[in-house]
């Protein structure tokens, strides 16, 4: 296969950047469509005089716009006619709750109108956590990944380059690597969250915790923080692992749930038992969305802000800036507590 491509070496113009051009110019003006299989990085080598690391390098730029895709054992193909892609972003969820739709979408308005954005989940599942990465390798030039706590999980992530990838949300507990990202701090987020709203919780006689979530484990450093924040303020408390479902609701008692299905539960059985919410039982539901504004005349949460997530980690992307921050948290009071 003989292609005829556009390359100077005496041009300020890196040779790589050139093969890049070329090949986009053969794409653009149909001497290539989509199935096409493009001559080999030995041949491009060869034909030109060029050193194979130049050509590998304009190839892997291709491939990470999503322009060519590699088929084992037989070379690369043109696999979109989409050429103006800045950036293309591999993200990769555990969930689609509601608030990582938040994250989501304020991610998606935050990039540029030209980079692509992919989405995959993992479920909580590390093979599927592996195979997606490691499919995934090559064919972006950014990755946004909410991890998973694992004893592979360092290994795993060492295939994505450390200048590309990007965690989100929470920072693993038993890793060694340095990774960049937005995160979470469970532990001081409800210590200092609770803090803010302490006179709002002596009108309680009991705080209760319930650490549950249907889908996966709730971080433990929540647990840590309450029970600190109880300690210091002389709070009597209680952590409830199970659900709510046989428990008798008290005048008195305040609780933070994390798993929606409990907050429904209070709510309607603070309803039938004639008790007042933010003045007979006290509800903190653990993380924001839209509809906890308006549900029961609105309800009073402890949140880290999704929106400002998903905007700070896609201007970390867009910038290209390596760095570890932690994400704001706040109590929102709604009269609820």
């Amino acid at each position: 296969m003989t292609v005829l491509l556009k390359i100077d070496k005496a041009l300020n113009t890196p040779v790589y950047q050139q093969i890049f051009n070329s090949l986009l110019s053969r794409i653009e003006d149909g001497s290539f469509f989509i199935g096409s299989q493009l001559p080999s990085i030995n041949q491009v080598a060869g034909d030109y005089n060029l050193a194979r690391e130049t050509v590998v390098k304009a190839f892997k730029i291709l491939q990470e716009q999503g322009i060519i895709s590699p088929v084992q054992g037989k070379g690369y193909f043109v696999s979109s006619l989409q050429l103006i892609v800045k950036n293309r972003i591999f993200v990769l969820f555990d969930t689609f709750s509601a608030y990582k739709e938040v994250i989501y979408n304020a991610l998606k308005d935050s990039a540029g109108s030209d980079d692509f954005v992919d989405i995959y989940f993992h479920h909580f599942n590390f093979k599927v956590f592996e195979k997606t990465i490691t499919e995934s390798i090559g064919n972006y030039q950014s990755y946004i990944i909410i991890p998973i706590e694992h004893e592979r999980l360092d290994e795993v992530l060492s295939a994505v380059p450390a200048d590309k990838l990007y965690l989100l949300d929470t920072k693993p507990q038993n890793s060694n690597g340095n990774y960049s990202g937005i995160f979470q701090n469970f532990e001081d987020d409800i210590f200092n969250a609770l803090t803010s709203a302490v006179e709002l919780c002596r009108k309680y006689s009991k705080l209760i915790l319930v650490f549950r979530n249907q889908i996966t484990d709730p971080p433990a450093g929540i647990i840590a923080g309450f029970q600190r924040f109880c300690s210091i303020n002389h709070f009597d408390s209680l952590v409830i692992r199970t659900s709510l479902s046989k428990r008798k609701l008290k005048s008195g008692e305040a609780y933070i749930v994390i798993d929606d299905d409990d907050l429904v539960y209070l709510v309607e059985n603070a309803n039938s038992s004639g008790l007042k919410l933010g003045a007979d039982l006290g509800i903190i539901s653990y993380n924001e969305t839209p509809l906890k504004k308006i549900a029961a005349n609105g309800i009073s949460v402890i949140s880290t802000d999704f929106t400002e997530m998903g905007t700070q980690i896609a201007q970390m992307v867009i910038k290209k800036l390596n760095a570890f921050r932690y994400n704001s948290f706040r109590f929102i009071n709604r009269g609820s507590f």
